[in-house]
């Protein structure tokens, strides 16, 4: 199968999947907070993580992973969250000894991620009030 119908399929079923959590946890446990969101996100980076663990250990044994990390990493866990992948990325810094960076990736994506919905949001009402 071709690796852009891999990421294609992993990350439809992914985003209904994510869809289908949050919804059912913020039933569940309200939305004053956001649950669901917090649900996905740490469910996204266990699963990241025993995949990953599962296919590297696979590659060792010459088995070809190569397609199902494109269709559970990159395609599903990318559908389901991209938390899974900055927490995966950061442990990867952490295991090779690059504290530093693992610190300046988990500082640059909240200051950078609140300051670009922040930029977001004013440039979203400027263009509503014209």
């Amino acid at each position: 199968m071709p690796p852009i119908l891999l990421v294609f399929l992993g990350g439809g079923l992914g985003a209904v999947c994510r869809y289908l959590v949050t919804t059912q946890v913020g039933a569940r446990f309200g939305t004053v907070f956001p649950f669901g969101t917090l649900t996905v996100n740490t469910v996204g980076s266990f699963l990241m993580g025993l995949i990953m663990g599962v296919l590297l250990l696979a590659e060792q044994h010459q088995f070809a992973a190569g397609p199902w990390k494109l269709l559970l990493t990159v395609g599903f866990l990318g559908g389901f969250t991209t938390f899974s992948s900055f927490s995966m990325e950061t442990m990867t810094l952490v295991r090779g000894g690059s504290l530093f960076y693992a610190a300046a990736n988990v500082l640059a994506n909240l200051v950078l991620g609140f300051a670009a919905v922040m930029a977001g949001l004013v440039l979203g009402r400027m263009l509503v009030r014209g």
